[in-house]
């Protein structure tokens, strides 16, 4: 099996799955989003991702605040963090889906295409071979 041969199969089962369970298959190429967010001058700093607080800093100037000024500051600073989040994921969602129906059939076609092509190659190369071979008897 060549290694085209191969990267057909592995995508029409990728496609296959998609098709059954509507879920894009693992990728470790492909990354949550992931949102950021500060408050007091950057004193304080949120990190968010896949809907989730992942960390927050605080710098040790932040704490000279008072509890709950600083309180306020984290609050508005994962707010922040969250906000970026759904922006990035609006924008996403903006993006045009993939429809794998319509993908698997444009790979059906392509791959019948390259097979008609590959056959006409091979023919043509056969017919070549075979002129060269009598030419030199």
């Amino acid at each position: 099996m060549t290694d085209f041969d191969r990267l057909l199969q592995q995508t029409r089962q990728a496609l296959a799955s998609m098709r059954s369970t509507g879920e894009v298959p693992d990728d470790p190429d492909v990354r949550p989003a992931r949102g950021t967010g500060s408050a007091a001058g950057g004193q304080v700093e949120a990190v968010a991702v896949g809907q989730r607080v992942e960390s927050v800093t605080v710098d040790p100037r932040a704490l000279r605040m008072g509890a709950e000024m600083l309180g306020e500051q984290i609050t508005l600073a994962v707010n922040a963090a969250l906000d970026d989040l759904r922006l990035q994921a609006g924008e996403a969602a903006d993006a045009p889906a993939v429809d794998p129906v319509a993908l698997g059939r444009q790979l059906d076609e392509l791959q019948n295409e390259s097979v008609r092509s590959m056959a006409a190659m091979t023919g043509a190369l056969t017919d070549a071979v075979r002129r060269i071979q009598q030419a030199a008897r």
